[in-house]
This record gives C-alpha cells, sequence and structure tokens, in this order.
C-alpha cells in the first residue's frame, strides 16, 4: 500500500525548497565498495533472509544519509522486539528506516492504531531500531546510527534510544560517551513527536554489515591500553552452553581435543563488553557456531584465525573477516538430533571432531 509508506529523500526532496535541500539531507559513504573472498574450507549454506554475497565481484553499498524531518515523530510499537516506525507528519512512514520484516504489519495493521504522541520541544537525534536486545544489532545497527549523526553536525538536543535495560546496552553508551541527561529512552507503545526529528540511515538496511560501521565501532571501543591479562586467552572456543539453540552437541567431545590444543572454553554472557573486547582482541585463534557474540569478530588483529561451526549462516561474520583480513574459515556440521521443526537457524549442531583435528594439525596449531 504505496500511500503508507515514503522513502525519506523523496519525502525531503517534496517537502523541503530546493535551496534548502542541503541543510535537510546528508549523505556519506557514497562510493564504498568491496570485493567479498570466498573464504577456506566448506562452502556455506546461507539462511533464508540472507542475499548472498557475490565472490570475487565488486560490491557497492547503498549510500549512507541523514534527514532532518520537521513534526517528524518516532513510534516504538508495543507488538515485537523492538518494533521502530519513523512517521512523517501525516502519518506515512518511512520505510527505508524500518527493518523489513516490519513492513507488512505497519501497512496491515499498526497503521490503524498510531496513538497520539508526546511533544518534544527540540530536536530529536533518533538511534533505536529493531533487534536492540541482540548483541550484534545493537552494535552494528544501533550505535552505528551514532556515527552518521556525528558526521551530519546537526544539533542535538537529545538521543532517542529504546529502554536500556541489559548490561551491555548500559556499558557501551558510557564507552560512547552519549551522557544521561541526553537520552530519551523509548518505551513499547509510545510515539514522541519532535520540532526536529534527525533520522540516520540504517546500517544494517545498507547491506547486512557494512564496512563504515565495523571501522567506527572498532576505533571507538577497541583502546589500545587494552588489560593485558587478556594475553592469555590466544586459543578460544565460544560456548553456547548458556543458550537455548544453535548449542554444539557433542560439547564435550569436542573440548577434550581442544583442551590439549591449548584452547580456552568461554562463555560470552558472564563477561562485560571490555573483558570481551580484550579477549577477542588477543586472540590468535578463535572457534565459535555463529551467533550474535561472533559481532566481536570486529576487535580482532589482522591474520587471526577463525573456524566457524555451522548448518546454516547468516553472512554478517565473514564480512567482518574480510574487512579486517582474518584468516576466515567455514566448517560444516550436521543437525544434532532430534532435529528441530523450528526455523534452520535454531537447529544444534555436532562436529566432526576428526574432521577439526585435522584442520588445526594443518593450520599449525598442535
Amino acid at each position: 500500500m504505496s500511500d503508507l509508506y515514503t522513502h525519506t529523500k523523496d519525502w525531503i526532496e517534496k517537502a523541503t525548497p530546493k535551496a534548502d535541500i542541503h541543510d535537510a539531507y546528508k549523505e556519506f559513504y557514497t562510493d564504498e565498495t568491496v570485493t567479498y573472498t570466498l573464504p577456506k574450507g566448506d562452502l556455506p549454506e546461507w539462511v533464508d533472509w540472507v542475499k548472498p554475497p557475490k565472490f570475487g565481484e565488486t560490491h557497492k553499498f547503498d549510500k549512507s544519509y541523514v534527514a532532518k524531518i520537521e513534526k517528524g515523530s518516532i513510534w516504538m510499537c508495543d507488538k515485537g522486539e523492538g518494533m521502530v516506525y519513523a512517521l512523517a507528519p501525516d502519518h506515512t512512514y518511512y520505510r527505508d528506516m524500518v527493518f523489513h520484516l516490519y513492513w507488512n504489519y505497519f501497512e496491515k495493521i499498526a497503521a490503524k492504531t498510531i496513538p497520539s504522541a508526546s511533544s518534544f520541544k527540540g530536536t530529536l537525534g533518533v538511534l533505536a531500531w529493531a533487534g536492540h536486545t541482540n548483541y550484534w544489532h545493537w552494535l552494528h545497527d544501533t550505535l552505528g546510527r551514532y556515527h552518521l549523526l556525528q558526521l551530519s553536525g546537526f544539533k542535538i538536543d537529545k538521543y532517542v534510544l529504546p529502554p536500556l535495560t541489559l548490561p551491555f546496552q548500559q556499558e557501551t553508551i558510557k564507552m560512547l560517551g552519549i551522557p544521561e541527561d541526553k537520552i530519551l529512552q523509548l518505551m513499547p507503545g509510545e510515539r514522541v513527536k519532535a520540532d526536529q526529528l534527525i533520522l540516520p540511515s540504517v546500517p544494517f538496511n545498507a547491506g547486512t554489515c557494512v564496512k563504515w560501521t565495523i571501522e567506527f565501532l572498532r576505533s571507538s571501543f577497541l583502546k589500545e591500553n587494552r588489560n593485558v591479562t587478556a594475553n592469555h586467552y590466544d586459543r578460544i572456543y565460544i560456548s553456547r552452553e548458556d543458550a537455548s539453540w544453535r548449542k554444539v552437541a557433542n560439547e564435550g567431545k569436542l573440548m577434550e581435543l581442544l583442551t590439549k590444543k591449548g584452547f580456552k572454553k568461554i562463555v560470552l554472557s558472564t563477561l562485560t563488553v571490555e573483558e570481551q573486547i580484550n579477549i577477542f582482541a588477543s586472540a590468535k585463534v578463535i572457534i565459535s557456531t555463529n551467533g550474535a557474540g561472533f559481532a566481536n569478530l570486529m576487535f580482532c588483529q589482522p591474520g587471526t584465525k577463525i573456524i566457524q561451526l555451522f548448518t546454516s549462516t547468516s553472512d554478517e561474520f565473514v564480512k567482518i573477516g574480510q574487512y579486517l583480513d582474518l584468516d576466515y574459515r567455514f566448517l560444516k556440521c550436521r543437525k544434532a538430533n532430534p532435529v528441530s521443526t523450528k526455523h534452520e537457524v535454531t537447529q544444534n549442531l555436532v562436529v566432526d571432531v576428526k574432521k577439526i583435528s585435522e584442520i588445526l594439525e594443518k593450520e599449525g596449531i598442535d
């Protein structure tokens, strides 16, 4: 239903006098390209929402941008996880600011129930987006937008963020240096209308995982004087023993091998963000299934050996490997019994311990 949505640039061009367009819409990273190289090991099997990278071909990312909307509003719907809609004054929504899986919900249901808005006198910079309780999406797609707001030069009175209920959210906000009195936490069901709404484009929508976002987060969080005790973590295995899905079913047998090879088992949920950064920055070999904690690959040093275990995989982490020149390898695993009838991404897996032993020997990891 095209009458219910618009795209930010189209709206700006219609609503803004031509002479003033550069004061309301600014573009960044307009010529960012990359040529992805197929990693070592097994061929990837992508989850159904991934548009597979074309290895060996030059990929051009969509432009990133920041728009200033007069009398725009931001609404966190009370359905879904971080279902955030940016609305024009006429209640159409900016489709390019929304997670694509939430488009249909707005058009079929949410548009009929838009609540009244509280008013904010001043300028709001929007950071809140989908998936904010997921460590990867929080870093890449929420905090990544902060960089665009910095580049835009727009004066921001407050930053719109989701409810800051998780330790990693609170810790990273402090690490970025955003003061508490400059934060407006948008609660589920709440809609706020501002004199000016500043909308940075969403990194995810520019290509799942974009290089400039990784570079910004790395430069913001990776400190030269990091904790040297993390140097004891040269070889690490990331365990999902505390997760409810995508666990390694034969982890005990796998750890028998890895312990002999000098690997330490890490459960990321027990660590602060700073501790995770220090460990990944010091590691020389990392073995893990794909999961949000793998976002910490952005803090690795070039040349770090990565072995990703998978039954099916998304593409963001192998892209990080490309940007940082990591020594990346895929290792296909079989699904554990009983095979789940839920989505492919939730499957537990069984690692071929003999095969991983051969890989480690081949890589000189004895």
